[in-house]
């Protein structure tokens, strides 16, 4: 196990978060990465059967109740 995992391991719960912040500020302060060619061949996609008529959008409201009905009819 790496020195920094082991160290991880050792901190306590507010050390942890105090951690993670300091990573996320660290991360986002960072140039933007480029995104992975194949997420714009997926949006192109989308966008074309949008067009097409062969797929639509739905409210945040619809998206919800869709997926308590997936979860609870489990």
């Amino acid at each position: 196990m790496p020195a920094v995992m082991e160290a991880i391991d050792r901190m306590s719960s507010d050390e942890r978060v105090k951690t993670m912040e300091y990573l996320w500020a660290a991360m986002t302060a960072a140039a933007e990465p480029e995104p992975p060619a194949w997420h714009g061949d997926i949006l192109a996609e989308r966008r074309r059967r949008v067009a097409a008529g062969e797929e639509g959008f739905m409210s945040v409201a619809e998206s919800k109740r869709r997926l308590y009905e997936e979860v609870h009819a489990r």
